[in-house]
């Protein structure tokens, strides 16, 4: 929060200093090719013009940055949101079909999550999605692509892995989390699916769809456990 404060300050700052100097600037040659005077009043003015003005471009600065976050991020999470997601994925799809290189699709799901809104109450629901979110962003790669894909499904784009990889690190999640204290609550788990793009697989849906029947078989395993997807028979 402190953060988001000072820079947005910054932001103001900057764009009021810019117009204010750049107002007294062109002032001054204005004054210098009419010949006329320069007065305390014919400088000050327009100076306070400008940072009038460098108050309105910082505002249309900060807009343009809110509208951005609302359209490519999940506000409760802080993550991006599906539609974000789904374009990262086509790139990273374009990727590896030029230059090689697999990457891995983790789906994950909280376990028996409504039982935490019914009983708990959806503020705290709230509160748990919050606290898991960070703890996937803090535990991922830098490289990493998370995002909220939608309700308490999340999912993570994983560049330059492989499927044993990607399993590697849902599972080192999954311990994570399951050993993380969420206050009054019991302790939450959380089950995975895993799957792998590379150059043999056409298009998005497909990998979609393996790592959500991989995340089903988990649910359906028991929970709280990690599946990969499963590959054909030679």
């Amino acid at each position: 929060m402190f953060d988001k404060v000072t820079r947005n300050a910054s932001i103001y700052i900057f764009y009021i200093l810019v117009s204010s100097i750049l107002t007294a600037i062109l002032n001054i040659i204005h004054s210098q090719l009419i010949h006329a005077e320069i007065t305390t009043i014919n400088f000050i003015m327009p100076t306070v013009a400008g940072c009038i003005f460098g108050v309105l471009l910082a505002e249309i600065k900060l807009l343009n940055r809110q509208l951005n976050s609302i359209a490519t991020t999940d506000q409760l999470t802080q993550t991006f949101n599906r539609m974000q997601f789904d374009n990262f994925l086509e790139a990273e799809i374009d990727r590896v079909n030029r230059y090689g290189q697999p990457f891995t699709l983790i789906f994950m799901d909280i376990d028996h999550f409504k039982n935490v809104n019914d009983q708990y109450g959806h503020h705290t629901g709230d509160i748990v999605l919050s606290s898991i979110a960070q703890l996937i962003k803090s535990n991922n790669r830098t490289a990493d692509i998370f995002a909220r894909y939608g309700g308490e499904e999340f999912v993570i784009l994983s560049p330059s892995s492989q499927l044993e990889n990607g399993t590697q690190h849902a599972e080192r999640l999954r311990k994570i989390i399951e050993q993380h204290h969420f206050n009054k609550l019991n302790n939450i788990t959380c089950s995975f699916g895993v799957a792998e793009y590379n150059k043999d697989t056409k298009d998005s849906d497909s990998i979609l769809i393996r790592a959500d029947r991989a995340l089903y078989r988990a649910k359906e395993g028991g929970r709280n456990r990690v599946e990969q997807e499963q590959k054909p028979v030679q």
